[in-house]
């Protein structure tokens, strides 16, 4: 499995996914400083508020986004190439093959909320935001971001190896993130069983009026429920499939 991983590791384009991360995170945050700045009248100009300004953008648009472009990346070469017939005739059974790619996909969605970490340590310096760090929110908003990618990151994996096309994944999640707009906000319990909102709720803060109405046991049970469905379909197909 390791030999499987490093082996995904190896055929991303580097280049390319450094340039995308660091994109969207100065993106992100100077969106986060600006929103912070011209809002200032409403919300009081620290710390958590520069959070959850950049979350209202990263975790409700780009962090889903992104999740379905670098599966896209994933399977790119296989599709390109026609190699996917050559990669099943490796001594590997079919699931290691598929759970690979799902496993270079999150963690490059850690690497990813790794960067926004340091975005935001970054702006806040800058900027010169008041008050003190919250830590506690925000170190668990990004690992629950994170673990809240789990069914996405199942789903997109599945989707990109049935996609031929890269413009055909990339239309799927930008025409999928858009709606979030609206639809976060529904109830956690609504909402969490969309697979693309999920990221949005785990990262903002409690205890807000903006606040999503999230009850923590009910939404990692949904999104237990979701990856396990997501696992079973994606990992079916993937084996069944004649790949000639």
């Amino acid at each position: 499995m390791c030999k499987l991983f490093f082996s995904e590791c190896r055929k991303m384009k580097w280049p390319l996914i450094f340039l995308l991360i660091l994109l969207e995170a100065v993106g992100t945050w100077l969106l986060a400083a600006g929103s912070v700045k011209s809002l200032a009248y409403y919300f009081t100009p620290n710390w958590l508020t520069l959070y959850f300004q950049a979350v209202s953008f990263h975790g409700m648009f780009f962090l889903p986004l992104y999740t379905g472009i670098f599966a896209a990346f994933l399977c790119f070469y296989e599709h390109k190439n026609g190699a996917w017939k050559q990669l099943l005739t490796f001594p590997y059974p079919r699931w290691k093959i598929f759970l690979s790619k799902f496993s270079a996909l999150i963690a490059l969605v850690a690497f990813m909320q790794l960067i926004f970490f340091a975005g935001y340590l970054i702006t806040g310096r800058i900027a010169g935001v008041e008050d003190t760090i919250p830590w506690k929110p925000v170190l668990q908003g990004i690992w629950g971001g994170w673990l809240a990618c789990f069914p996405l990151a199942m789903l997109q994996i599945g989707l990109a190896s049935r996609f031929k096309s890269f413009g055909m994944a990339l239309l799927f999640s930008v025409s999928a993130v858009i709606p979030n707009i609206v639809l976060s906000g529904l109830p956690a319990s609504l909402g969490a069983w969309l697979p693309f909102i999920p990221p949005y709720y785990a990262m903002f803060p409690q205890g807000l009026d903006l606040s999503p109405r999230l009850e923590p046991v009910s939404f990692g049970l949904i999104l237990g429920v979701d990856f396990l469905i997501y696992l079973a379909i994606g990992l079916r197909s993937f084996i069944r499939k004649d790949w000639m």
